[in-house]
């Protein structure tokens, strides 16, 4: 902890900003909602599929996409803004694409040091892993009064990290910018008109149960009965996905089940049919829209979904991605 950081990366990628796209990203929120000053520690309203699907609107060639609920995890057990997490991983590893991330699961350029940048660096047995070992270091070191390398005259924040995490003077402000450019592609819980996942779990009914089977159909799990009564047979099916996906196995669908389980539903291109099924019935019986529900993405389906967008205060785009989803889903809308 005590060695020099490297700016190694910029020389080894021929600049993150060029290959990743950061430098033409920076500035671009018109509001922006971070700044190098801004407390690390505060931990924001988003589930995982908020944070990939802002990942795959910026890069969307991105290994980084997928780590969403990671970082969401290890937000509510740190303490840190998980939009700070995946934007430190996307400046330091050109958006997962460096050496150092493809070889060694390192997104963090974690012991890469200045004198031995790529044999230093630490090797993890997954990128999940390396979120989950080098934050909480992060967190006590740079982000805790007390810590070996906390600057009480900035606290938790972008600058006072730079004193003595990278050498890099641009440092702070790379991923400040990151953290901005994905800030706009992401509904916060703080935001008019933010909503949220909704728990559902063995006994529950409603319009929402459905869209969890047609879901689950959607990632290739054949359920007999598409009822709408989340049953034994929903539980079960629940928990084979919670499983494969490197969740929490207990059968209930929160919000990390949720940010895994809904699929984008784009155009007439890229209709899956379940998930189109899933958003078409969903529009019609919970939210009265006279559409069919027949799985295809028509000029009918876009209409009501950027009819519903508008409503529900969302960008209009007609693409039913995650913040979509979780309003469409919410039992309070």
């Amino acid at each position: 902890m005590k060695q020099s950081r490297r700016t190694f990366l910029r020389g080894a990628t021929a600049s993150i900003a060029t290959i990743g796209g950061i430098g033409a990203l920076s500035g671009t929120s018109v509001a922006a909602r971070y700044s190098i000053d801004s407390d690390l520690t505060n931990t924001e309203d988003i589930s995982g599929g908020d944070l990939d699907y802002a990942i795959r609107q910026v890069r969307s060639d991105s290994p980084l996409i997928g780590l969403g609920s990671t970082w969401v995890d290890v937000s509510y057990q740190e303490g840190i803004n998980p939009v700070y997490m995946a934007a430190h991983a996307a400046w330091e590893s050109a958006w997962g694409t460096s050496n150092i991330a493809r070889d060694k699961n390192n997104i963090y350029g974690w012991k890469a040091y200045d004198s031995c940048p790529y044999s230093c660096a630490e090797s993890f047995s997954s990128k999940s892993q390396c979120i989950r070992t080098v934050m909480p270091v992060i967190r006590d070191e740079y982000l805790t009064p007390g810590g070996d390398h906390y600057y009480s005259s900035y606290g938790p924040t972008l600058r006072g990290m730079n004193q003595d995490y990278a050498t890099d003077i641009s440092w702070a402000e790379g991923i400040r910018d990151v953290m901005n450019s994905l800030a706009d592609h992401i509904t916060f819980g703080d935001d008019p008109g933010g909503y949220s996942w909704p728990i559902y779990s063995n006994g529950d009914q409603g319009e929402a149960v459905y869209t969890i089977q047609y879901l689950l159909e959607q990632h290739g799990y054949n359920l007999n009965y598409h009822d709408g009564i989340y049953g034994s047979e929903v539980t079960n099916t629940v928990q084979s996905f919670q499983s494969a996906n490197g969740l929490s196995v207990d059968g209930v669908v929160g919000p990390n089940t949720w940010s895994q389980l809904v699929v984008t539903v784009q155009d007439a291109n890229n209709d899956p049919y379940w998930a189109t099924y899933a958003a078409q019935h969903q529009l019609r019986y919970d939210e009265g829209y006279s559409i069919a529900v027949d799985g295809v993405y028509g000029p009918e389906t876009r209409s009501a979904i950027e009819s519903f967008q508008s409503s529900a205060g969302l960008a209009v785009d007609g693409i039913v991605g995650p913040n979509t989803w979780q309003a469409l889903v919410d039992i309070g809308n």
